[in-house]
């Protein structure tokens, strides 16, 4: 449970925290990854923090202002982790098999948010750039010398088939006694060996 906040509406006093708007995306982000967004209320969010609830619009537009910057904040943790591990990467299959790792670990620790990464950030300037980069990124590993009409339809098969299988993971889908990590291992074999396309 994500710990409640104290502060006393009004100014705050010598020793009390400063309500900022990034405060409050702050605690908004410790809540969505507690209880996930499904979950998440604004109504929560003030009490977490003490306040009344319509004292949070003089920081937040509305749900959807908070449910942005979350994805916004998501989009740039993915980014930032693909990008530092292929840093450390050797060139060749090594960069396919860590993107795809670092891909589905981010999906299994931050499984609350994970779903916002998927949406297309075409239509939103400020986080189309955040989406071009995790694109950039695998054009990258997959050696894709420009995003033309073949590049476009691999990235679309590579993306179903990880979230594919990071959905079934998260849902218990996998029941059988067969390692799930050898069944991910042979993904990553097929995507290095580039049979799959």
């Amino acid at each position: 449970m994500a710990k409640k906040l104290k502060h006393k509406p009004g100014r705050p006093k010598k020793g009390q925290t400063q309500i900022t708007r990034e405060f409050v995306l702050d605690a908004a982000w410790d809540l969505v990854m507690d209880q996930g967004l499904s979950e998440f209320r604004l109504a929560g969010l003030a009490e977490n923090l003490g306040i009344r609830t319509p004292s949070l619009y003089n920081h937040i537009q509305d749900l959807e202002d908070v449910r942005r910057e979350m994805k916004r904040r998501s989009l740039q943790i993915l980014g930032d982790r693909l990008n530092l591990k292929l840093k450390n990467s050797d060139q060749g299959s090594e960069r396919i098999i860590d993107f795809l790792n670092t891909y589905r670990s981010f999906a299994k620790t931050h499984p609350y948010v994970y779903p916002l990464t998927i949406e297309s950030t075409e239509s939103d300037p400020e986080l189309k750039p955040l989406g071009d980069r995790i694109l950039v990124i695998c054009m990258e590993v997959f050696q894709f010398q420009s995003l033309d009409e073949t590049a476009v339809h691999k990235i679309r098969i590579l993306r179903s088939l990880l979230h594919g299988f990071i959905v079934l993971e998260e849902a218990g889908g996998f029941g059988r006694k067969e390692s799930v990590e050898e069944s991910f291992k042979k993904i990553t074999e097929s995507f290095e060996s580039g049979r799959l396309w």
